[in-house]
């Protein structure tokens, strides 16, 4: 009993140790604020002897209010916190979680609303708080318009009013709502302030002066603590969403839109050469410079009071026990990839992760014993694993890595790019690299990449980053993949002046420190350390390496003489300016002429054009006869047969005078005839022009392609089905519609026939929607070979002799069905052949007749 008791007090005791602390966020529960939710449900907080309770947002209170009313200690807040403070307010600003706001206007696609000039006269939904909202404002100023041009609507929060047409653009997040629209059929398009220079932070975490003043040591813990969530956070972005999803989900997000949210976050809150929460006062100033163009403040106060400074690293007892009981700690280096890091001509360790290595023995009083005797990454790698070493200064994140090593936060992103001869033209997409040779080194992240998603780029292995850029000056590979930083800096540094970056990939990855997987504390250690770094220390190890120059003494001499070389060059300018003025009339006039003919002659090619399809068309249908007059001659065989035997018992009746005969010998001949008079119909309708698009029947349709090719798809003992709801219509022209069905069963039949396989059929299908009409034919032809796939629409692509096929039967299907009707003709392989699909849109039919009746 007395241990019971004993156990009760002692955890009563735990629980009224624990200091309570509010969070108040600016908005409901989402991926927004993962890194706090993760701090709580991970126990970091607890470990910090912090009981935290999250609040979610407070329609009557904003959270700049509930913390400067001592409602909640630390806060959420926007860039609008930099005018509170410009005000008068005693905040602090600790981290700003995005170094680039997710806040854009969101438009639909189709509206065809590009940029902000665009949004002169349109409608706009736009919150009532127009400091959440800057830099928007300041991007419309930038394109010359006021909100004054703009037709504001209060923001409904739903999004709905876009699909609807309610509205033609609204305040959005870009990690939120674009996604939430395309599932909704609509696809987004997004106009982004910082594409037009208005690079705003967001979600600070701010807490009040009294708050750092008086409780430094749970400031400090609950910096810390929520930093170390928010990179388990972007570490483990489905772990994170997936609890999410659970425990923090008022507005009922699909796991999949969480997911989404944190991706895009991520982008937003790392970037190149910037700690993780970093705040910059220069950048904090230019914000701030905004916010007195549209009027708010008049004068701008020093920002360095705003930020929260940090005294000291503060490292748990734990974390100092372990420290003290390594003080030696093995590292392992890369030799070759400068600037990240290489060995230089005294045989030191130097370069980024160098200059990192040095700060983090500074700061932790242990000593890292670089190991040399390992030239190769990949033997490194190794030794890692087998625990040889203890720690790598620059290795790339990856899941595969993640199993067998334990990261510190990253301290580089870098991109990766294509390399290749300076005559090589821009290269849009890894895809274009397929079956050439590209040079990769041996063990590096870009490899395992490479093979897994690239599978056909056929990789050439190298030891170093430069033997690679040398192969492919040499000519001996394509290309190079491999990281910016590191091709700019050896193709100066080697002077290999006859290759060039040629593209981007869609690879980035991140550097950090890996250590020995049972070192997850030192992991932890390191963390404390970058996150302590200040914008001025990013700049001292980075800028000597990756492009910062350092500050020189002023030359005054140089200066001035630079300065009357100018005077001497603005008045030769203004000389010339005059000369060219009377020239540029000259040049006018002549360039006048020049567009006249100019546009003469794109009218002609523009007709040539519309010839040339005409003629296409007219080709395609040509290559439809052979199959169709095939057809009818088999159709016509059987009639006139009855009409010969018919028309000879007509004759032995009338010799022997049966007029009763004579009757029923004419009636099956007349049914033969009529039989044989639909067909010339139906041949004939083939040819006649479509002067508009009118409702058909799609059942109606496929049965006179059915009626035209059945006798030959019988003999070859091809079988139809039919999986069609007789009520469907759609707007189209009839007889292209029926030239592009005739066109696929026809290639459907040639298929079955070279095959040869044991089932024969031909199945035609059709479905519909509120939106789409989707027809279906499917075959048993065995498929379409995967190297042929892509180009089986081109024009003049044929696999069948040249006497047998004109290879633009499927070009002018896909033509009539993407430009004429506004849809999408596709092909996949199923488990026995091929399926053709067409796609059609009904209310883009239905637009354009109504716009060729207006026409009309």
């Amino acid at each position: 009993m007395k241990k019971l008791f004993l156990l009760v007090l002692i955890f009563t005791f735990s629980v009224w140790a624990k200091e309570a602390v509010t969070l108040q966020l600016p908005w409901m529960h989402q991926f927004q604020f993962a890194g706090y939710y993760i701090a709580k449900e991970k126990g970091y907080y607890n470990q910090a002897g912090l009981d935290v309770t999250i609040l979610d947002a407070n329609k009557k209170d904003s959270s700049f209010k509930s913390v400067m009313g001592k409602k909640a200690q630390y806060g959420v807040g926007h860039s609008s916190l930099i005018v509170n403070y410009m005000n008068g307010a005693p905040i602090v600003l600790m981290a700003a979680i995005y170094q680039s706001s997710p806040m854009v206007l969101l438009t639909r696609k189709d509206a065809h609303i590009y940029g902000a000039k665009d949004l002169k006269n349109k409608r706009v939904m736009l919150t009532d708080d127009m400091l959440q909202w800057a830099e928007i404002q300041a991007m419309l100023r930038s394109v010359g318009s006021k909100i004054e041009d703009l037709k504001v609507q209060p923001h409904s929060y739903d999004l709905k009013s876009l699909v609807r047409n309610e509205t033609d653009a609204m305040v959005a997040y870009a990690s939120n709502e674009p996604y939430t629209l395309k599932t909704m059929g609509v696809e987004p398009h997004v106009i982004h302030p910082k594409d037009y220079g208005f690079d705003y932070y967001s979600d600070f975490l701010f807490t009040t002066q009294d708050e750092i003043n008086n409780h430094p040591e749970r400031a400090e813990a609950f910096y810390s603590a929520s930093i170390q969530g928010w990179l388990w956070a972007f570490d483990h972005i489905e772990e994170t969403a997936a609890l999410i999803y659970r425990d923090y989900n008022p507005q009922h997000k699909s796991l999949e839109a969480l997911i989404y949210e944190g991706k895009v976050l991520k982008e937003l809150a790392f970037q190149p050469n910037k700690g993780f929460g970093s705040i910059d006062v220069n950048r904090l100033e230019l914000i701030a410079q905004g916010y007195r163009l549209m009027g708010v403040v008049k004068t701008l106060p020093s920002f360095t009071p705003l930020l929260y400074q940090r005294d000291q690293l503060k490292l748990t007892e734990q974390e100092k026990q372990w420290l003290a009981a390594h003080p030696v700690i093995r590292v392992g280096i890369d030799h070759n990839w400068a600037p990240i890091e290489s060995i230089d001509d005294k045989g030191r360790h130097t370069g980024v992760s160098a200059s990192y290595l040095h700060l983090l023995e500074k700061r932790l009083g242990v000593h890292f014993e670089v190991d040399y005797s390992r030239s190769l990454w990949s033997d490194s790698l190794r030794a890692l694993k087998t625990k040889e070493l203890d720690m790598l200064t620059s290795a790339a994140v990856t899941d595969s890595r993640r199993e067998h090593m334990a990261f510190s936060r990253p301290y580089i992103k870098q991109s990766m790019v294509i390399v290749a001869n300076s005559r090589v033209g821009y290269i849009n997409d890894l895809s274009d690299l397929r079956g050439k040779k590209i040079a990769i080194v041996r063990s590096y992240a870009s490899e395992e990449f490479l093979r897994i998603n690239y599978p056909a780029i056929i990789p050439v292995l190298t030891d170093t980053s430069l033997q690679a850029l040398q192969k492919v000056s040499s000519g001996e590979v394509y290309g190079c993949i491999e990281g910016l930083s590191v091709v700019s800096y050896l193709i100066e540094r080697h002077n290999l002046k006859n290759i060039k970056v040629v593209g981007e990939t869609p690879f980035r990855y991140d550097i950090a420190f890996a250590f020995r997987k049972d070192w997850n504390i030192m992991a932890s250690i390191s963390d404390k350390v970058l996150a302590s770094i200040t914008p001025a220390e990013y700049e001292e190890l980075h800028g000597r390496w990756l492009g910062y120059e350092s500050e020189k003494p002023l030359d005054y001499r140089f200066i001035w003489g630079i300065a009357g070389f100018f005077v001497f060059l603005f008045g030769l300018i203004a000389y010339k300016n005059y000369r060219l003025d009377v020239l540029v009339r000259q040049r006018t006039t002549e360039l006048e002429t020049f567009n006249q003919r100019l546009q003469e002659e794109i009218e002609k090619a523009v007709e040539n054009n519309r010839k040339q399809e005409k003629l296409l068309m007219q080709q395609a249908k040509m290559a439809e006869i052979g199959s169709m007059l095939e057809s009818i001659a088999h159709q016509w065989r059987q009639p006139l047969n009855i009409l010969g035997l018919s028309m000879t018992r007509l004759s032995l009746s009338c010799s022997i005078d049966g007029k009763s005969e004579s009757g029923k010998v004419i009636e099956i001949a007349e049914a033969q005839i009529e039989y044989m008079s639909q067909t010339i119909d139906d041949f004939r309708n083939f040819f006649k022009q479509d002067r508009s698009q009118i409702p058909v029947n799609i059942d109606a349709l496929a049965t006179e392609v059915v009626t035209l090719l059945g006798p030959l798809l019988a003999r070859k003992k091809i079988i139809v089905r039919r999986n069609i709801d007789p009520s469907i219509e759609v707007l189209v022209y009839p007889n292209e519609l029926k030239q592009v069905l005739i066109n696929l069963v026809n290639n459907a039949r040639e298929a079955i026939e070279h095959h040869r396989g044991n089932e024969r059929w031909i199945e035609i299908r059709c479905v519909r929607d509120e939106r789409y009409c989707t027809i279906s034919i499917e075959d048993t032809g065995g498929g379409i070979s995967p190297s042929i796939v892509d180009k089986i629409f081109d024009p003049y692509f044929t696999t069948k002799f040249e006497s047998q096929g004109t290879g633009i039967g499927l070009y002018m299907a896909k033509t009539i069905i993407e430009k004429h009707f506004l849809g999408r003709l596709s092909v996949y392989n199923t488990a026995q052949g091929a399926c053709f699909e067409i796609r059609l849109n009904r209310e883009a039919l239905k637009e354009k007749r109504d716009i060729e009746e207006r026409g009309n």
